[in-house]
């Protein structure tokens, strides 16, 4: 997470997913409340780590697709790992047991290469974060998107996958650490257009975050993800600062404020060298068209110049044909074709320069 955390504002729901599920502690945290006890009681949630790369797929965008954690069981023989796949979701997506398919097979793709003899992919669990604006009532299994024979097993695709859904839950009933509680909060507050509304008592489940440098950090995430949502407007600026002002008081609130205006600053700045770049290249492409076609103009009556001077005085210095090819004043090469073929000598017509 960036010092103001970052919202990516063509993806905020997934940028704040991320910014605040790189926590591992976050996540356990989100499990530990939201998955069937007999379940988590076998998990080893303090092992818990986060994999290298974003996602497990090469070919999936940094804001597309899961977030990938690998952990242990508690009790096994050996070392039992697992594999956790996060996918957020902002509505049902009817194939997604097809999608964690995809997801578990190019995990176990990347593991291939450095697999011992003899040794096995680790267990597979798939989780959907889900808020929208209405519960995911069901997560297809596979056998109800395959065309299933009779009397044939189907348990040969079936992933299970875990649906936590933030859409079935009142704010009321969102429990675990303050974070998480404030990370579902927000997304189902977006989802249903109630974020402005919401937002000081998002930011409040803050106040209970004792480590002042969190929950400062937590708060600028937050407030990045609400002006992504909500726009830069004059009214959700001001509805922005009231809830800052009501968590961390007014002093607090106008830094961050400023921390945040001073982001957006250097954001406009960075698409306004970006658009005058690409302008400045258009427009530098049309005028150099134009300033080539009047410099060519310009050269060849120069060299017309000289040509006359040649054919009337003989040799023409060199260093006196080079100042001559260095003018590019129109105006003052017309006069100079004209004294070329109206005077007494070349001295007459280097003192006329």
């Amino acid at each position: 997470m960036g010092k103001t955390g970052k919202i990516d504002v063509a993806h905020p729901h997934d940028s704040l997913v991320r910014n605040v599920l790189v926590d591992t502690k976050l996540v356990a945290d989100l499990l530990r409340n939201h998955l069937e006890p007999e379940l988590v009681s076998t998990l080893d949630l303090d092992s818990l780590k986060r994999d290298a790369g974003d996602t497990v797929s090469p070919s999936l965008s940094k804001l597309e697709g899961d977030l990938r954690y690998s952990a242990r069981f508690k009790k096994s023989e050996g070392e039992l790992k697992l594999i956790l796949l996060l996918e957020h979701q902002s509505r049902p997506d009817r194939f997604m047991a097809f999608r964690m398919l995809g997801y578990i097979y190019a995990a176990y793709q990347q593991m291939f290469p450095s697999l011992k003899k003899g040794e096995r992919f680790p267990y597979p669990l798939a989780v959907v974060l889900h808020h929208g604006e209405s519960p995911w009532k069901k997560i297809p299994p596979m056998r109800e998107l395959i065309d299933m024979t009779p009397g044939v097993d189907g348990d040969i695709l079936g992933v299970p996958i875990r649906l936590i859904d933030a859409a079935a839950m009142s704010a009321d009933e969102l429990r675990g650490h303050p974070m998480v509680c404030a990370l579902m909060d927000s997304l189902q507050s977006a989802s249903t257009d109630r974020l402005s509304e919401r937002l000081t008592d998002i930011l409040g489940r803050l106040g209970n975050v004792r480590e002042k440098a969190k929950r400062n950090a937590w708060s600028l995430v937050l407030a990045n993800y609400y002006t992504a949502v909500q726009g830069k407007t004059p009214e959700s600026v001001d509805i922005l600062f009231q809830a800052l002002k009501a968590l961390h008081g007014i002093r607090e609130a106008e830094k961050m404020t400023a921390t945040i205006a001073d982001e957006w600053k250097a954001e406009g700045r960075a698409e306004g060298r970006a658009e005058g770049r690409a302008e400045g290249k258009a427009e530098g492409k049309a005028e150099g068209k134009a300033e080539g076609k009047a410099e060519g103009k310009a050269e060849g009556k120069v060299e017309s110049v000289i040509t006359v001077l040649e054919s009337r005085f003989n040799d023409i210095p060199p260093v006196f044909q080079k100042k001559l090819r260095n003018i590019r004043d129109d105006r003052l090469i017309e006069k100079m074709l004209k004294l070329a073929a109206t005077c007494q000598s070349l001295k007459e017509f280097q003192k006329a320069l």
